[in-house]
């Protein structure tokens, strides 16, 4: 097509024109507008690599972003481009100082669990789960060691709560046994962490439709009471930021299949095709997934001006 050459410099050079950091700004107020109370709800915290992006242009790695995700209200409340993994947590505590989150439930996983970052969740009036894996070496191998010796001893004089929960799906059955016990069990162990209040440990174990059984034993930290049932769901809807909004921009919106090599409009970009992806959620009119809500758009003129004004007019009647 003749005039294809001039379309595609003409959004090249408007990509690369506007400044990510403002444009984040922008779009940072406009989600605050729409985000509901936060009190009680999951604020996921995890980090996610457009692979397609700057990945092969001049020896550089793919892009690598921050995300905080509201899975039930479908909302994507800040992301932070970063280098790569290490430097999550810097980010994540970036983001912590900028958002609003008082009443809400940070979580986050291994790789960001942090006293530091705790502290900063506790300092903005959240609450946080977080993850706890032998990267945090000694104090990992001292709250594997108390829930060891307190199940041998059948928790004897351990004030512990106890949920055992069961899925059946993809030929598989799955068995997921969660303890909670007062974070004051542990003694000095747990003491130096910021408003640590419960610990838990989960034990998945899987049967495959082979016989073969998989077994699974992982820690978190919390500052919310030892509510097994409350905490075994939160630490389930911290995957949503997985489910809800990385496969979704993988598998239906084909974003490690976009390979852009300037940095800036790939920034730029993935932030328009995260604020799409929220949109698309939010709009029920349609049973259809994000994909054929895509679709749909590309078809009815009227459809993409329903669903950019829908969240705007469902907020001004809250």
């Amino acid at each position: 097509m003749p005039g294809r050459p001039l379309k595609e410099k003409v959004f090249r050079d408007l990509f690369e024109s506007i400044r990510p950091r403002e444009f984040e700004a922008c779009a940072r107020s406009w989600v605050q507008g729409l985000a509901e109370s936060l009190k009680g709800l999951v604020v996921a915290f995890d980090g996610k690599a457009l692979r397609g992006a700057l990945r092969g242009g001049f020896g550089r790695t793919a892009l690598h972003q921050v995300h905080a995700w509201v899975s039930a209200q479908h909302l994507l409340l800040a992301k932070e481009a970063v280098e790569g993994a290490p430097e999550e947590g810097a980010a994540i505590r970036a983001m912590l100082d900028a958002l609003k989150l008082q009443g809400a439930i940070v979580t986050m996983d291994d790789g960001n669990t942090a006293k530091e970052t705790a502290q900063r969740v506790i300092d903005g009036q959240a609450d946080d789960v977080v993850t706890l894996k032998a990267n945090r070496k000694k104090f990992h191998s001292e709250v594997r060691g108390f829930f060891e010796a307190a199940e041998a001893d059948g928790f004897a004089g351990v004030r512990v709560h106890q949920v055992q929960t069961r899925d059946h799906g993809h030929g598989r059955d799955e068995v997921r046994d969660v303890w909670a016990v007062p974070s004051a069990a542990l003694g000095e162990i747990a003491a130096a962490w910021p408003g640590i209040r419960s610990v838990v440990m989960i034990r998945r174990t899987r049967v495959l439709s082979d016989g073969a059984i998989q077994q699974w034993t992982h820690y978190y930290l919390s500052s919310l009471l030892p509510r097994v049932k409350h905490l075994a769901g939160v630490i389930r809807e911290h995957w949503s930021v997985e489910n809800g909004l990385h496969w979704v921009l993988d598998v239906q919106m084909r974003e490690d299949d976009c390979t852009i090599r300037n940095a800036t409009s790939a920034t730029n970009l993935a932030l328009i095709r995260r604020m799409a992806l929220m949109l698309l959620k939010r709009e029920t009119s349609t049973a259809r997934g994000v994909r054929g809500k895509q679709k749909k758009a590309g078809w009815h003129n009227d459809y993409p001006l329903h669903v950019l004004t829908r969240g705007m007019a469902e907020n001004e009647a809250i």
